[in-house]
């Protein structure tokens, strides 16, 4: 059921089982057998091989999506810092949805490297 997509998530970053198996936490043969539908993978188990492969997990219905959390798997230098406290400035919101267009991200894409390039200075 499962395994077309996680084999295409896989090949769509040109990187093999074991490769894949390392990066995400998943045994190689485990990986086999989810891409061959031998086996059904937890929410959790896809959503580390989406995210390891550079994607984000989604249930999306019409306008409306629900994204998956990032997994915790020591993968991030900050996971176990504390979450914030009075007094924090509210998360901005994404300037882009998952239907924006190539033109819109790369106008944010360029607006962000021109940030960068004024902090290097």
């Amino acid at each position: 059921m499962y395994g077309t997509f996680v084999r295409h998530v896989r090949e769509s970053r040109g990187l093999s089982q074991s490769e894949l198996a390392e990066v995400a936490g998943v045994s190689q043969p485990n990986l086999s057998a989810i891409e061959n539908d031998r086996r059904l993978p937890s929410a959790a188990t896809l959503n580390r091989i989406v995210v390891a492969c550079g994607y984000e997990l989604a249930a999306v219905a019409g306008d409306r999506a629900i994204y998956c959390d990032l997994p915790r798997l020591g993968w991030f230098p900050d996971e176990d810092n504390p979450g914030p406290v009075d007094g924090d400035p509210i998360d901005e919101q994404p300037v882009l949805g998952p239907d924006a267009t190539i033109e819109e991200r790369l106008a944010v894409f360029e607006a962000v490297l021109e940030v960068a390039g004024d902090r290097l200075r």
